[in-house]
């Protein structure tokens, strides 16, 4: 059994700002993980959202919640697409130098 516990605040008010975007989030500490999970108590069955993998709740959490929100959706897979798109090209480009450089050493 996972033992977590609700975080209801902290020094730089990320879990209020947090709670802001949507009043059903709350933040846990995954104590056998040892990372915070972003829940939302407005969804059916389970509660989790996403897990928060930082040391500690700063900006960079905020905003992790905030571009992965499903509002954000069209955007982030957007976001994604190109950056796959950027890995291939790079991967392409990788292959074709070793292959040449494998061709004209032999």
């Amino acid at each position: 059994m996972q033992k977590s516990f609700e975080i209801d605040s902290d020094c730089l008010d990320i879990i209020k700002r947090i709670k802001e975007l949507d009043k059903d989030y709350y933040v846990v500490f995954n104590i056998d993980k040892k990372v915070f999970e972003l829940h939302n108590r407005s969804q059916a069955g389970n509660t989790y959202c996403l897990t928060i993998d930082y040391d500690c709740l700063d900006e960079r959490a905020y905003n992790l919640v905030l571009k992965t929100r499903a509002n954000n959706f069209d955007a982030l897979f957007e976001e994604m697409e190109r950056e796959n798109k950027k890995l291939v090209q790079r991967q392409t480009k990788e292959v074709l130098s070793d292959f040449e450089e494998k061709f004209y050493d032999s």
